[in-house]
């Protein structure tokens, strides 16, 4: 993948900040409690890093299958590395 921080700034995502901020509000135990603005965004930048890399890792996948689309199966090979440096 030596072409990856190329690669990189070719991939862009959106994540909705009020669905993130929902869903993270979603899994408090107490109503009461608040999540910052700065917290929902820094939330967004970390799950924007992550589909950028599944989707540069599963990519090379395919390719090292001689592939010509990314499907499923790919993603599914770098899934466990992917979860292992992003703990």
């Amino acid at each position: 993948m030596s072409d990856g921080a190329a690669l990189h700034t070719k991939i862009s995502t959106t994540f909705r900040h009020d669905i993130v901020k929902e869903l993270l509000k979603s899994k408090f135990n107490n109503s009461k409690n608040k999540i910052s603005d700065e917290a929902v965004d820094l939330v967004v930048e970390i799950a924007k890093v992550m589909a950028i890399e599944a989707s540069a890792r599963a990519c090379y996948q395919a390719q090292l299958e001689d592939k010509t689309t990314v499907t499923l199966d790919q993603v599914e090979c770098i899934l466990a590395q992917l979860m292992l440096d992003f703990p």
